[in-house]
């Protein structure tokens, strides 16, 4: 018998449980729903492979569509926009088959692989496939686009997470992590490759010690081989065939190297630089040449690909890449020769097309993309035998690039869409739209059947290319009704910008920006000092003028709450050095003198020191500290005070305040493209003690208040800074 106190709970959690089962079995059967008609849809289009784009850079991975029948010119408000929606946050690209587009996402709780109705934007299907990755970072979501094979699809995730799903439920069907399991390294702000199916085969580098690439079996996900030892990088590897044989090229992180897809085995590998590098544009092959774009203005590099006979042809190689998994017989060996360099192409994460004899891609002067502005650079078309440079125009921009019934389709990363004319001696525009406003836009697009699927960080869009008018069911908008986005210019509060914004400083450099923080504390005393001096200049000369009027004001009686003996000294013409330092009310002053005048140069002085030297600085870590040390002194005061109800709401105000300033220091790191210096926010934790220890002198009124409040503000100022500097270095050590 169930006692009553407890009968409703029983009764409440039968009724939940009723509940959750029926909505589980309405969902379970709008899913199954919606996966038949998918399953017919695409049984009706798969067959039309030319057309679809499969995966990232197109079904023959050289970014050029068999579409054809496109406009040669767009009215004056754009192509017509076939929907728009918010897709959340990732870097992503789509890709298409049939009547479904598909592409990975993230939300506030969790990640996803995501397939959407191509004519209408609507969600299919979505499969959840782990936990948000850097939600508040720089580079939130995910950043590889997933590859659709044989009626599958194989996504990565940030953490290098591989997978395969069926593409027409979204029903999981095999995952694994193989950067966890060999250690992989080189992709350290998350993993971007998208996986590679070849002959049954999903190729992925990882750059783990005799793993630097490695290929699962596309049917259950098992180790088939893994080969070579230098870490991996953020480019999407490149099948290509040399002489019958199928191969992999690879970008890593210092290195471009080729295996067989059979049997791992790593043909050649070339150094192509040195130290920190990311490789994310792709290669380019036309046999038997391989083209080379390298990033950070390295330029690019043709090679041939020539046969050279081994010492022993014919010889059985028993040590493969997979550790004796799999044999194969050692024919020619392959040699990469140079043709040409050229200082004109380097490219970042915009990868360039051939066709017909030449090249087209952005020229990078930046040394890296960079995400608070449009980068730096000019758009080029390079002669494929000689590198010789056709024409280049800064008209365009970084943008990634299609190629299209003989017309060249271009996303900027300023999120226009352009149409050029293709095999011209000049540059040739046919029409130019503004799709995104005030959005960074790196995604590649893709193609597919006469529609071309962008998308920002935030939001995707579909705009209809076609030549012939749009004769679908939905209604048609156009590019005028796409939501700006949020952009913020906050590079005139700094007045320079870093090199490379996206990496972690040295610590010269960190130690540069906190011996400018400690001069401008110094600054902020002294000067704090001298308006002191000279409003007791002041005040003397008054009290010569108007004896009557006595030497204490009424302004000054009135902050003087501590101590009223000041106002027994009326009939006395002068004050002293030792009277004004017994008042707490001219302390007060000039504390708040003191901490006003570090605040303002603070802010003032990033953009000029960066004015005034080559050397950047930025000190808007010291400027949050100020913020952090003055509610803590705030609230530290408060306590000796908590009957007063002013107080106490002064108190919560600063709180809120310093909240305020959080969150506005946190945009603002992010508006300027910077990847780390949020971390400071981490490093007011462990220096809240310090800070507390630094409030209870820093609301005394001690003899020698100058020293006493410069000494313990570097003290808490200290402790903050290189404790943040300690989690970032840290941080870059777990992530290595």
């Amino acid at each position: 018998m169930i006692k009553s106190p407890f009968k409703k709970y029983v009764i409440i959690g039968m009724v939940v449980l009723l509940l959750s089962g029926g909505v589980w079995k309405l969902m379970k059967t709008d899913h199954e729903r919606r996966s038949i008609a998918f399953s017919t849809d695409t049984r009706e289009t798969v067959g039309q492979s030319e057309t679809n784009w499969p995966q990232l850079r197109g079904p023959t991975f050289d970014s050029i569509s068999a579409d054809t029948e496109l406009a040669n010119s767009w009215p004056q408000d754009g192509p017509p926009v076939l929907w728009t929606r918010e897709l959340g946050q990732g870097y992503s690209g789509f890709v298409a088959v049939g009547n479904r587009v598909f592409t990975q996402s993230q939300s506030l709780y969790q990640q996803s692989v995501i397939c959407l109705d191509s004519q209408t934007g609507q969600t299919v299907w979505t499969y959840k496939c782990g936990w948000p990755y850097e939600g508040g970072g720089l580079y939130p979501g995910p950043r590889s686009t997933p590859t659709w094979n044989n009626g599958r699809l194989f996504y990565a995730t940030p953490d290098g997470t591989i997978g395969c799903l069926d593409a027409e439920t979204g029903g999981p069907i095999w995952s694994t992590n193989p950067k966890k399991d060999y250690h992989g390294r080189g992709t350290d702000f998350g993993y971007a490759c998208s996986p590679v199916i070849v002959n049954g085969r999903v190729i992925v580098p990882v750059g783990g010690i005799d793993a630097s690439v490695v290929a699962l079996d596309a049917h259950d996900g098992t180790m088939i081989w893994k080969s070579g030892d230098s870490s991996a990088s953020y480019a999407t590897p490149l099948p290509i065939q040399w002489q019958g044989r199928s191969l992999i090229v690879t970008p890593l992180e210092n290195s471009i190297a080729a295996f067989d897809v059979t049997s791992g085995k790593k043909e050649w590998e070339l150094e192509s630089s040195q130290g920190y590098d990311e490789h994310s544009a792709c290669p380019i092959y036309q046999q038997p040449f391989l083209f080379i774009a390298s990033p950070f203005r390295a330029g690019a590099e043709r090679y041939r690909l020539v046969a050279e006979n081994p010492d022993s042809p014919g010889e059985i190689d028993k040590k493969s890449g997979s550790g004796g998994q799999a044999e194969s017989v050692r024919g020619e060996q392959i040699n990469p020769v140079i043709t040409w360099k050229s200082q004109k192409l380097s490219n970042d994460i915009a990868s360039s097309v051939l066709v017909d004899g030449r090249i087209y891609g952005f020229d990078l002067k930046d040394p890296q993309s960079r995400l608070d502005r449009p980068s730096r650079g000019e758009f080029r078309c390079l002669d494929f035998e000689s590198g010789r440079v056709i024409w280049s125009t800064d008209q365009v921009g970084q943008a990634n690039t299609i190629v299209a019934d003989q017309k060249l389709i271009l996303f900027t990363d300023r999120g226009e869409l352009i149409l050029a004319r293709l095999g011209t001696d000049e540059y040739s525009e046919l029409a130019r739209t503004q799709v995104f406003r005030d959005e960074i836009c790196w995604t590649y697009p893709a193609l597919h059947q006469g529609c071309i699927y962008l998308r920002t960080q935030a939001r995707a869009a579909c705009l209809y290319l076609g030549k012939a008018p749009y004769d679908g069911r939905q209604t048609v908008h156009s590019v005028q009704s796409i939501p700006r986005g949020r952009a913020m210019n906050a590079k005139w509060m700094i007045g320079g910008e870093r090199e490379y914004p996206a990496t972690v400083p040295d610590w010269n450099e960190f130690f540069v920006w906190y011996k400018w923080s400690l001069a401008t504390l110094i600054f902020a005393c002294v000067l704090a000092q001298l308006m002191m001096l000279v409003l007791r200049g002041y005040w003397y000369v008054m009290q010569r003028r108007f004896p009557d009027r006595g030497s204490v004001s009424p302004a000054s009686a009135k902050m003087n709450d501590d101590s009223r003996s000041l106002a027994s000294h009326t009939e006395s013409c002068d004050l002293t050095d030792a009277q004004i330092e017994k008042g707490g009310a001219a302390i007060r002053l000039r504390r708040i003198a003191f901490w006003v005048t570090a605040t303002l140069a603070a802010v003032v002085g990033s953009p000029l020191l960066n004015y005034w030297q080559d050397q950047y600085v930025l000190l808007w870590p010291f400027a949050l500290w100020i913020a952090f040390q003055m509610t803590i002194n705030v609230i530290t005061w408060a306590e000796h005070r908590a009957d007063r109800r002013r107080v106490r709401w002064l108190s919560r105000g600063c709180g809120i305040i310093f909240i305020a300033i959080c969150a506005l220091y946190f945009h603002l790191c992010r508006s300027a493209g910077y990847a780390i210096e949020w971390s400071f926010l981490v490093g007011l934790l462990p220096g809240f003690p310090i800070a507390i220890l630094s409030a209870r002198f820093l609301t005394k009124r001690p003899r020698f208040w100058i020293v006493t409040d410069l000494v313990f503000s570097a003290l808490a100022y200290s402790a903050c800074f290189w404790f943040s500097v300690i989690f970032i270095k840290w941080k870059l050590v777990v992530g290595s």
